[in-house]
């Protein structure tokens, strides 16, 4: 079976991810399409609208063949770390061919080229970003002005716009897949998935206004226990900020006043956004290093269901697959931490939406199956 592959949030699925699964299986002539989906909580930090099983199953509803979940040590992370945990997934199948993506350049031949220029001269760069976030450039302008000083003509819309940078980290990460782009189209064409967010909002602020609350009360509260050298040590912090997250916490009443707080050229939104979900889950650099892969299955379909038969019939997966953490949790211990993770995002997700714990259970849920 021919198969593609791809890696989503689907906060929530929209019309944009349709058109590209569409358009990418059409245009590889792929006959099931395979979903790495973040769990519950997302690639800026942000929990999800909804919890990963209803994203699932309704990604299945929508044509999607299969979907398992991109571990959360990756799921909350920069987009290098997002990439590489998804591809690590789709490769660790052994037999998917292509991944699909879209970007907002639409060029695979322009990508790949900067996606090459990037990986090979990653350490020469990485020192001149540095050098130029000490002269009080942001993380983002840094790194355009240094890679436009390394090659003039350079594209810096490559390394600006949301979809091309993952676009450029898949490329990056790439060993076996084969890649396939769509050119997103704009929002007079579908609508994105922060508007959906910003209209579910409005629909019900309170409950929104809620959760936001419970998350926050939670974050605090980590930070509160946690002393400053352990927070210097999750992923995301480094370079004063696990300080700054003790100096500044009693300053705030928000997980937003928080972030307003501390950001600055250096620390970016997002990276803030991150690093509180990531003290919460506690993930830190020692977590991610030594995170392992699997395959763990949240939703599929009948052909889903023959492609996973295939797949242990050929025995060609690299990864363990995961479809039952009661019996595999304790089968596979080289994954245990890096699954423990998931169920501690699920636990917590559950006490921010206020669902029961028992009934709502990574221990109790099972995979959605489209028959």
């Amino acid at each position: 079976m021919k198969s593609l592959g791809i890696i989503a949030e689907f906060n929530p699925f929209h019309q944009g991810h349709q058109y590209l699964i569409e358009e990418a299986m059409k245009q590889t002539d792929s006959e099931v399409c395979v979903v790495v989906m973040s769990g519950n909580f997302m690639q800026r930090g942000s929990f999800a609208v909804s919890d990963k099983w209803i994203r699932a199953e309704a990604a299945v509803k929508k044509g999607v063949n299969l979907v398992v979940e991109l571990p959360t040590i990756f799921a909350c992370n920069s987009a290098e770390y997002f990439a590489k945990g998804g591809v690590e997934v789709l490769e660790g199948f052994g037999c998917i061919d292509y991944l699909a993506f879209g970007s907002e350049n639409g060029n695979l031949r322009k990508l790949q080229s900067a996606a090459d220029f990037l990986k090979e001269n990653d350490e020469v760069l990485h020192c001149q970003i540095q050098a130029l976030m000490k002269q009080g450039n942001s993380y983002p302008r840094a790194r355009q002005i240094a890679a436009e000083e390394l090659q003039p003509d350079f594209d810096a819309n490559l390394i600006s716009e949301p979809n091309n940078i993952l676009a450029l980290e898949y490329l990056k990460q790439l060993k076996t897949l084969k890649p396939f782009t769509v050119k997103r189209k704009g929002s007079g064409y579908h609508q994105s998935a922060s508007m959906i967010r910003k209209e579910l909002t409005a629909e019900n602020p309170q409950k929104f206004a809620e959760m936001n609350k419970t998350y926050w009360e939670l974050v605090a509260a980590k930070i509160l226990q946690t002393d400053s050298k352990r927070l210097e040590e999750i992923f995301s912090a480094g370079e004063g900020l696990g300080n700054k997250l003790k100096n500044e916490i009693r300053y705030a009443s928000t997980a937003e006043q928080l972030i307003e707080r501390i950001k600055s050229k250096a620390y970016t939104y997002s990276r803030i956004c991150r690093l509180l979900t990531q003290v919460l889950l506690d993930i830190d650099r020692t977590t991610v290093t030594n995170a392992a892969g699997y395959i763990r299955i949240l939703a599929f379909d009948n052909i889903g269901a023959k492609f996973i038969k295939e797949v242990k019939k050929r025995d060609c997966a690299a990864l363990p697959i995961i479809t039952n953490i009661n019996k595999e949790l304790s089968d596979y211990k080289e994954i245990q931490a890096t699954l423990e993770k998931d169920i501690l995002a699920s636990d917590l997700y559950h006490i921010i939406t206020k669902k029961d714990l028992y009934d709502y259970s990574d221990f109790v849920v099972k995979p959605y199956m489209k028959l």
